[in-house]
């Protein structure tokens, strides 16, 4: 996934994604909110050449990113 800015992924929630256009994997990571399994998105690049890489927990809803160092 591509994007032009960055700052946009603060914005992005979980009802605005296409969830069957994007690309997951399990993760080990745990919801904080519930408890549940929550799933790898696909890294995200940004104009600049910077990579977010995301968490997404179907069950209630959350969607984390964070930059790669």
């Amino acid at each position: 996934m591509e994007i032009d800015d960055a700052s946009s992924l603060i914005y992005q929630t979980y009802w605005m994604t296409d969830w069957k256009k994007v690309a997951q994997s399990p993760s080990s990571t745990t919801c904080v909110s519930c408890g549940a399994k929550m799933s790898a998105v696909e890294p995200v690049r940004d104009k600049k050449g910077l990579v977010y890489d995301g968490l997404v927990c179907h069950n209630c809803k959350t969607l984390l990113w964070a930059r790669r160092s």
